[in-house]
């Protein structure tokens, strides 16, 4: 047996085993961390002694992850079914599949012999201002307190840990304060313009108070996403949990769910005045709306299908990429997510176009299975990954990614 393999065998029947002790145990079976052992305990949720539906991830511990695959069916084991139900796909889950296998239709096309890696690779890179540890960010998404108790702060540090942005979602269950407060590290806003103005100006002005750099202003979702099992299970939500920017008992306001739905580029520039910070437009693929969006003075161009998780039937994110990029012309940075799964899938991302790339649903299952040291673990993970990939790909710097080392199958 190899001993990829066998390490991989032996980390499912660790994890599994450690998925039926005791929650005392399992913190105790994970390695020991000064970060971990200097912060109080975080609370403990009522509503898991309660029920088996609102069973909760209690986890702080580094991960040695073998693949992204295999950390998703060992967080399926710590939470309930209907927590982890809110991660799925909309409708059949065609364009959610496909946003990981088009990668495929990309095929590296390695040089050999450049002479590379006498001063290592080199994965730094800066995005508006920020100087970054890897171009590896991290995609809004609320409700973290769904699967693990210290949601949002967890999330919010294991970032700042990784040397990377964290993007705040305004369906947090943590105020944006309290986000800023786990970590010294760069974060974004990300907002869904709400038909009552006074809202966004109050969401806009408490995150720029508490030291938010940019506005991500989400184009492609105007509503909850409804997964076939989240429907199924009930459209659960946990009982402890509210939206804290918008939970008056926090100091919020406002209804989350109060959606704009004749949003426009014309917005663009209102938040660009609402906030005084860079706005970056997330969820445009049509190479048309990106354009305009640039000329609307967007900061950053996000492109995204938003994991498949809003509309299905819509084509693979990675398809949008290249043609997004050619619109954009070089004016301003593009972000790019959806199906990130390796460290060759965000190289490929970088060679059709992307300034950088952003990760989803990895960062819950790192969530899940380790708290904030396992949110950091896969972004370690995936930029050792992108190093060997640059390593066995000829480059060993960011900027020499070029479009020619990707083909088209």
């Amino acid at each position: 047996m190899s001993s990829s393999r066998r390490d991989l065998l032996q980390l499912g029947t660790v994890a599994a085993a450690m998925a039926v002790l005791p929650r005392s145990a399992r913190a105790a079976a994970g390695p020991a961390s000064p970060t971990a052992a200097d912060r109080p305990a975080p609370p403990a949720s009522a509503a898991s002694a309660a029920s088996p539906d609102d069973l909760v991830s209690r986890e702080e511990r580094e991960l040695k992850v073998v693949n992204l695959a295999l950390l998703e069916e060992e967080a399926r084991k710590l939470i309930s079914p209907k927590r982890f139900s809110f991660t799925g796909p909309a409708g059949d889950g065609v364009t959610y599949r496909e946003n990981t296998r088009a990668f495929n239709d990309y095929p590296v096309m390695p040089r050999r012999l450049q002479g590379i890696g006498k001063n290592g690779i080199d994965i730094r890179t800066k995005l508006l201002g920020h100087d970054l540890a890897l171009p590896i960010l991290t995609c809004p998404m609320g409700n973290n307190g769904r699967f693990h108790v210290e949601a949002e702060a967890a999330s919010a540090r294991g970032a700042g840990a990784a040397g990377t942005i964290f993007t705040a979602s305004q369906a947090a269950n943590k105020t944006l304060e309290e986000i800023a407060a786990a970590t010294p590290g760069p974060k974004w806003f990300q907002i869904y313009l709400n038909r009552d103005p006074e809202v966004n100006k109050f969401l806009v002005e408490k995150a720029r108070a508490a030291g938010f750099s940019a506005v991500v202003f989400t184009a492609d979702s105007l509503g909850a996403g409804n997964a076939d099992d989240y429907v199924r299970l009930g459209s659960y939500k946990p009982p402890e949990l509210t939206f804290a920017n918008h939970d008056p008992a926090k100091g919020g306001r406002g209804k989350f769910n109060d959606f704009k739905w004749d949003v426009s580029f014309d917005d663009i520039k209102y938040l660009r005045d609402l906030s005084g910070l860079p706005v970056i437009v997330k969820g445009v693929t049509h190479p048309a709306d990106v354009q305009k969006a640039v000329r609307a003075g967007a900061s950053a161009i996000w492109v995204s299908n938003h994991g498949g998780r809003q509309i299905d039937g819509v084509p693979a994110s990675i398809s949008t990429l290249e043609p997004a990029a050619k619109a954009v012309a070089g004016k301003v940075p593009i972000i790019f997510d959806s199906g990130i799964r390796r460290g060759i899938d965000v190289l490929k991302a970088l060679a059709l176009g992307a300034s950088v790339v952003a990760i989803g649903r990895p960062v819950l299952w790192g969530l899940i299975n380790g708290g904030s040291l396992g949110v950091k673990s896969v972004y370690d993970f995936l930029g050792g990954e992108l190093k060997n990939a640059m390593l066995l790909s000829g480059v060993d710097k960011l900027a020499d990614i070029k479009r020619e080392l990707v083909t088209r199958a």
